[in-house]
């Protein structure tokens, strides 16, 4: 099955949202990476982490990634940190079915899964990782 079967299924599982809806709305406001190792989407939103809630109502400063999926040792939270349009502070989603969010520091997650400490667009493309 690929990743993106694979995160379709548990959408649909989880969710009434249609999984096409979701899939539709990224593609005109967020992020959609698709490869035969890695699916995910991803938009762009404000965090507080005083109330760790997103809201659109301020100018975006992380990114939520809403559904994601891999297969075989793909690492999806590498590939989302590699492939984002630009680096915000935050990187957030949810976890193993909670709808709990997780905030992660960009920065301090690049670290951790081999990128460094890219925390901006020009270090990533010297970098040679864009």
């Amino acid at each position: 099955m690929l990743p993106w079967e694979r995160a379709r299924n548990w959408h649909d599982e989880h969710t009434t949202e249609p999984f096409e809806s979701l899939l539709a709305w990224h593609m005109a406001h967020g992020l959609v990476f698709n490869t035969p190792q890695v699916f995910l989407l991803a938009h762009e939103v404000h965090y507080s982490p005083d109330t760790n809630s997103m809201t659109y109502d301020l100018p975006p400063n992380a990114w939520f990634v809403e559904l994601a999926a891999s297969v075989g040792h793909a690492n999806p939270v590498r590939e989302f940190l590699r492939v984002a349009t630009r680096p915000q502070e935050w990187a957030i989603w949810h976890r193993r079915n909670s709808f709990q969010p997780h905030a992660y520091p960009w920065a301090k997650l690049a670290r951790r899964v081999g990128l460094g400490g890219t925390t901006s667009v020009s270090s990533v493309a010297e970098r040679g990782i864009a």
